[in-house]
């Protein structure tokens, strides 16, 4: 049984990193796909190779179907897809398993919440990127040095540019916080208030 709302579907043969792939189409194209609505570490960060490696064991060398939400592409030309093998949903099963962190980007946001919701049970879990074996703090704990050290009252997403209070539900993941030491500062460094905590 097909996902409902399939605009393509093709075989991946290429991982390039956590979130992103190259297809080969049903038509001929070789097309890459980003995954909507999440995050994994780049090519410099910790967890780049876990994610990586992650992605490729759930999709290398599968057919795989593509889901459109509003956007067709991205400004690199890839296409934005939810992404399936047979009934396993790609985006969910990366963020579920701790090595993507939910990441809205506008229009695109029929699983915002969704994901939202998997990263909290990752990081409850302790899983993936929120593992103490990485070498990161629990959340929590996290939030806690933040708001005692005061090194910054908010916290920014360096990939959406969004900033947050650190006791949002929505953090971004570790490797994607930047600490801003004011709402003036964050305003300056072009972040835009998160629309959960209303910063």
């Amino acid at each position: 049984q097909s996902p409902p709302g399939v605009t393509a579907r093709g075989e991946v043969i290429r991982i390039i990193d956590g979130d992103t792939i190259e297809v080969r189409l049903t038509d001929g194209q070789v097309r890459k796909v980003r995954y909507i609505g999440i995050d994994t570490p780049e090519r410099s960060e910790d967890l780049y190779t876990e994610a990586t490696r992650a992605n490729a064991g759930l999709v290398d060398g599968k057919e795989v179907s593509l889901v459109k939400d509003v956007s067709e592409t991205d400004r690199y030309g890839r296409l934005l897809r939810y992404v399936y093998v047979g009934e396993t949903f790609i985006n969910a099963e990366l963020v579920r398993q701790g090595y993507a962190a939910a990441a809205t980007y506008p229009p695109d946001v029929a699983y915002a919440g969704y994901f939202v919701k998997l990263a909290a049970e990752a990081r409850e879990k302790g899983v993936g990127l929120w593992s103490s074996e990485t070498g990161r703090a629990p959340p929590e704990t996290t939030s806690k040095q933040t708001q005692g050290q005061s090194p910054g009252a908010y916290i920014g997403n360096r990939n959406s540019k969004k900033f947050h209070i650190p006791s949002c539900r929505t953090l971004p993941a570790p490797h994607n916080q930047v600490p801003l030491a004011s709402r003036d500062e964050a305003v300056q460094a072009g972040y835009v208030p998160c629309g959960n905590c209303n910063p």
